[in-house]
This record gives structure tokens, sequence and C-alpha cells, in this order.
């Protein structure tokens, strides 16, 4: 009879975290405003309101190695100008900082930040993110506050990434209780790699709580292999179960963009909404340092 007692007792404890997990969900998900319905209708609406741009939206490409400036840190990121030019099969996009990155590092650093704010990361957090690049931004700012970071992208910008990550660490005298956290940086090709495989191999089996994406659609070629990984990835979570029950909190799949085409933005977000129900972050939810209606948005995706 104690055995079943504390049998109970878990599973209540389980229950009541479920609980939780999910009204922290509920919470945000109510804070974003009403679920997009009609991709046709939010192109227009971002684009109608929005200066849209016609420029790649890279910060300065020529340069060796740029400042920036996000909260109370500054990050110095050395780019690869040479690398941007060679005609390296499969593209070299991410070996400079794209606008993109700082507008949602600016957003993830804000104080109020509402993935925070309501209690949907925390300290114990592993996010992900595809098309990293090598600027570090997205990790540089979310190591100090959650458990693990996975920045992945394809071969060629890792070594630079893991570099300006490195360099970039905030550097604390006394030593402090709080764990480090676990920084990653693995090369992930969305057409060649198998996702499970990946997730496995590298201890994300139970998957991650946060997926994130900054300015990976600039061209239809992309759209299918980019929507198909994220709804990879986000599947993982789906299919774990505790005794019938979900045992994590749904991963949620956050896509910052830069808006230029709106064919290109509407293709990828019809694809998207095929595979995910969407939200987008409100201005009033982006934080003061963020620029708002400054051709940027911000896009939350729950797995169907």
């Amino acid at each position: 009879s104690i055995h079943s007692s504390r049998h109970k007792s878990s599973q209540q404890s389980r229950t009541r975290r479920e609980k939780d997990r999910e009204s922290a969900m509920d919470a945000f998900l109510a804070l974003l405003g009403d679920e997009i319905q009609d991709s046709s209708e939010e192109t227009f609406t971002l684009f109608s309101q929005s200066h849209s741009t016609q420029d790649l939206g890279m910060l300065d490409p020529t340069a060796a190695s740029v400042d920036i400036t996000i909260g109370s840190r500054d990050f110095t990121i050395t780019q690869s100008p040479g690398l941007l030019q060679s005609s390296r099969e499969g593209g070299t996009t991410g070996a400079a900082v794209w606008r993109t990155s700082i507008f949602l590092a600016k957003w993830l650093d804000s104080t109020n930040n509402p993935l925070f704010a309501q209690g949907i990361i925390d300290a114990s957090s592993t996010m992900m993110e595809l098309g990293s690049g090598i600027s570090g931004l997205t990790a540089g700012v979310l190591a100090p506050k959650i458990a693990r970071v996975v920045a992945t992208d394809q071969s060629y910008a890792l070594k630079l990434l893991r570099q300006n990550i490195d360099s970039n660490q905030p550097t604390s005298r006394k030593k402090s209780a709080v764990p480090a956290c676990q920084i990653d940086t693995l090369s992930l090709d969305w057409e060649q790699d198998d996702v499970p495989s990946f997730l496995s191999l590298h201890n994300l089996a139970i998957g991650v709580d946060i997926l994130l994406a900054s300015d990976c659609v600039y061209n239809y070629a992309l759209i299918e292999p980019f929507v198909n990984v994220c709804a990879e990835i986000c599947r993982i979570r789906k299919g774990t179960e505790h005794n019938g029950e979900q045992a994590e909190r749904p991963t949620l799949c956050i896509i910052a963009q830069q808006l230029r085409q709106p064919d290109v933005f509407e293709q990828w977000l019809e694809g998207f909404m095929g595979r995910f129900r969407v939200w987008r972050v409100p201005d009033d939810s982006l934080g003061r340092d963020v620029d708002k209606g400054s051709g940027f948005c911000i896009h939350v995706g729950v797995l169907r």
C-alpha cells in the first residue's frame, strides 16, 4: 500500500505539472490574440502596413566584423565576407549577420518577453535553432537563462558560429552556483538529414521546448524543406506519452522574418498553416527595444 500511495502521489504531481504547463501555454497563446485563419489576409495586413524591403537584409556583408548591442550587452561578431562571395553549392547566406537575427535577439532579451513571463521557458528549457548562421546572437542571449541551446546550420557556418558564441560569452569573476548552459553547434541539412536520428544522436529524443528560426525563408525552394523539418522536430513532442498522458508540453515553433516578397511569404505561411496552428506576436508583446512596424514580424506555431 505504501508503494501504491507513492505511485498515486507521483501521478498526482505529474498531473498537476501537466495542468500548470497547459494553463501557461493557454495564457501565452491568449496573449498573442486571434489565431491566423487566412494566409492571404495575414500577408495583405503585414505588407500593407509595414515597410517591406527589396534588400536582402544583411547588416553589413562586407565587414570583417560588426558590433551589436542587445540590451545591456555588446557583441562583436566576426563575419566571413570571402565565404559570402564564394560560389559554394547550397549557398553561403549564413556567413554574415542578418538584421532579423538582431530583431529576434532583442525580443528574446526584452524584460517582459512573454515566453519567460508566462513560464513557457525557464532555467530548465532546451531551445533549438534552425539556420543559425554565424552570429550566435540567439545562443548568446538565451544561454544565461536556459539549460541547453542547440544551434544548427550547414557545416560551412559552424566554425565561425562556435567562435562567435565562445568569444561573446559573458565573463563572470565569481564562480556562480548556476550550472552553465550547454551550447551545441551542430550540422543539420533540412533536405539530407534524417531528423529523428539526428535528435536521438544528440540526446534530444524527447524533443525541445522551443524551435527558433530567423529569416530562413527567402526563396520558394526553401519553403517545403523548411516547413517539413519544423514539423518533424515538433512531432517528437506529439508522440511522447507517459501513461496515456502527454509527458511534455508541445514544442513552440517561433519564426522571425523580414518582410521582403509577399508571394514567397504567403506561400510559406500557407504551407506552415497546413501543419501548424499559427499566431503572430502583436506589437505590444515585442518589448521596448524592438523596432515595431519596421518590416519584421514573429509568428508562433503549434503543430496540429
